[in-house]
């Protein structure tokens, strides 16, 4: 059995998860639980020209976060309307 990962939430993504509707958070926090188990779940995408950044769609936001060794950074929370 593989070890969980730790997961920290940098101060901005705290911020940008209470920012969102309860339903909305809920749903974040729950995958955010989901990546200490397995931080590369299918459809999951590994952003180019950046080590260890990740992208993982979830509702209509974006999930940004870094893996190093065994710790998992959230660094932030995107609106998918606002990316295009």
């Amino acid at each position: 059995m593989t070890k969980p990962y730790h997961v920290k939430i940098a101060p901005r993504a705290r911020k940008q998860i209470k920012e969102l509707t309860d339903k909305h958070s809920k749903i974040i926090l729950k995958l955010i639980e989901a990546l200490a188990v397995n931080p590369r779940p299918p459809g999951t995408k590994k952003i180019d020209g950046m080590t260890g950044l990740y992208s993982e769609p979830v509702s209509q936001h974006r999930l940004i976060y870094k893996i190093e060794d065994q710790d998992i950074l959230i660094l932030l929370i995107k609106d998918n309307r606002t990316l295009k």
